[in-house]
């Protein structure tokens, strides 16, 4: 089968989408497909050798600045530059089915296309802030600190929310172009990575919408060091967290708890971004590469994820799990999918600072259950390996071909 996927980004990008497409790629051609990526990346480098990049422009990038200065903009709309690219690029490569992962999909043409699929990894098909977390912040109330979830899009509670963030102007036009891109965008299937996205945007779309896993390479996986190099890491038992620094993702309640000494253990924050605040002595803050980041999660005792919003997935949760480290997480968003509580970890109420402590300091000094859990996850992370998805993904790509014939 001949698959072209399209992402907006791809490594060296680092993000839970660009990883997973480029982990696509390399799986879908090591079973035998002939895979193309269409992105928006300059220097897009694949793992996989046989997996061919095509590098898309735009002519709103010319125009519009994407929030972060380094990466080309796409609307949530066709542009113009882009959908000629991908025409000519389809028209060139014959795929079978087209597997699309972001904006840059809506490029693609409409009229003597092959079958689409589209992988919706968060709510960007119905919030212009892909995380339907209101832009008023987090609240603290004692103990408890609490986001304010968005109930669903509309323009009246969309603009004033995304001018916070972008400006009157971009918001207006991200509010009423997210609507209209998401009824031109030529999917003939949907897949999210968890039930809870697609419970969440099935209302929205006029197409199947299944739920298909991430998943996580056994390349990943294997258990020596090898040659890998670490930046120096506590001796003993310690707790990872692995993400972005922004406080959806509940790394300040991590850090207020190491600031009072809640926890008997110290903590690694894993992280390609700046924080903004000073930590404590027991906290290292460390840049690693993915496979830097396989060795020092098969090193921790414990890892966490504090989420404050909806988490979509949680590859972070699923890559702990498979290798063999309980996982702390809020119950929040699809995280409960992923994590078991008092089977392979705990879940704690999004937020409660006495909860998240009392749950890290239990497992962290309890090595008994500490073992228990970490047999469980093992066991179960069977459900994130590549054989388990893989074989999905094909029958989704199949599912999409005869309803498109």
């Amino acid at each position: 089968m001949r698959v072209l996927l399209v992402s907006d980004f791809f490594p060296p990008v680092r993000g839970g989408l660009e990883v997973h497409v480029d982990e696509l790629a390399a799986e879908l051609s090591a079973r035998g497909h002939d895979v193309h990526v269409a992105t928006l990346t300059p220097d897009a480098t694949p793992t996989a050798d046989s997996v061919q990049v095509h590098v898309v422009t735009t002519l709103s990038s010319a125009v519009v600045r994407h929030e972060h200065a380094d990466r080309p903009f796409h609307p949530p709309v066709p542009d113009p530059r882009a959908h000629t690219a991908l025409a000519t690029l389809v028209t060139k490569l014959r795929p079978d089915v087209v597997h699309a992962h972001s904006w840059l999909g809506v490029s693609l043409p409409r009229r003597h296309r092959p079958p689409v699929v589209f992988t919706a990894h968060d709510y960007a098909l119905i919030c212009q802030l892909h995380t339907l977390l209101r832009t008023t912040g987090l609240r603290t109330t004692g103990l408890r600190t609490t986001g304010e979830r968005c109930g669903g899009p509309s323009a009246r509670a969309c603009v004033p929310c995304g001018a916070r963030r972008h400006g009157v102007v971009r918001s207006v036009a991200l509010a009423t172009s997210t609507p209209v891109g998401r009824r031109l965008l030529p999917a003939d299937r949907v897949l999210t990575l968890s039930a809870h996205v697609a419970a969440t945007i099935r209302p929205y779309l006029r197409v199947p919408v299944e739920t298909v896993g991430g998943f996580v390479r056994a390349v990943r996986t294997a258990a020596p060091n090898g040659n890998v190099e670490l930046p120096a890491l506590p001796a003993g038992p310690f707790v990872l967290y692995a993400g972005d620094p922004g406080p959806h993702k509940g790394l300040d309640l991590l850090l207020d708890l190491w600031a009072g000494s809640a926890v008997p253990a110290p903590l690694v924050v894993a992280t390609t971004k700046p924080l903004v605040r000073n930590v404590s002595g027991d906290v290292t803050v460390v840049t690693l590469s993915r496979d830097q980041m396989a060795v020092a999660q098969r090193r921790a005792a414990v890892a966490v994820v504090p989420s404050q919003w909806d988490e979509p997935y949680g590859m972070v949760a699923a890559e702990a799990l498979t290798a063999g480290v309980p996982v702390v997480a809020s119950r929040v968003g699809a995280l409960p999918e992923l994590v078991t509580d008092g089977v392979d970890g705990v879940l704690v109420p999004a937020g409660d600072r006495d909860a998240l402590g009392a749950a890290l300091t239990g497992l962290v000094t309890d090595e008994p259950r500490r073992a228990a859990f970490a047999a469980a996850a093992v066991r179960g992370a069977v459900r994130f390996g590549p054989d388990a998805v893989l074989p999905r993904i094909e029958a989704a790509y199949r599912a999409a071909m005869q309803r498109a014939a």
